[in-house]
């Protein structure tokens, strides 16, 4: 699934749709151990998926707060681009924050 249309989803069809992704991917996991899955890059896909899912669960949890209204949640693409310094300038100042 498209992360556009993720995105419109609510946090709790995330969870589910992030706890149905991660039993398909034990599934595929066993039967690759078994010799009976015919498409392994499935296994990579899921993997993706999933971190793609919990990514915009964790985006939905703890949005980043910019500016001096409270209301006004961005991202740190936003956060970034509004300081005029790279993405990793400001996780670097976060994560000492």
């Amino acid at each position: 699934m498209k992360t556009k249309d993720l995105r419109e989803k609510s946090l709790p069809e995330l969870e589910d749709l992030l706890r149905d992704t991660s039993k398909e991917l034990v599934d595929l996991r066993i039967r690759k151990e078994t010799g009976q899955l015919e498409k392994p890059h499935m296994i990579k896909s899921l993997r993706k998926e999933i971190a793609r899912l919990e990514t915009l669960i964790d985006e939905k949890r703890e949005p980043i707060n910019a500016g001096s209204d409270a209301g006004e949640l961005s991202t740190l693409s936003a956060l970034a681009k509004r300081a005029g310094v790279s993405h990793r300038k400001v996780r670097r100042a976060l994560a000492k924050a």
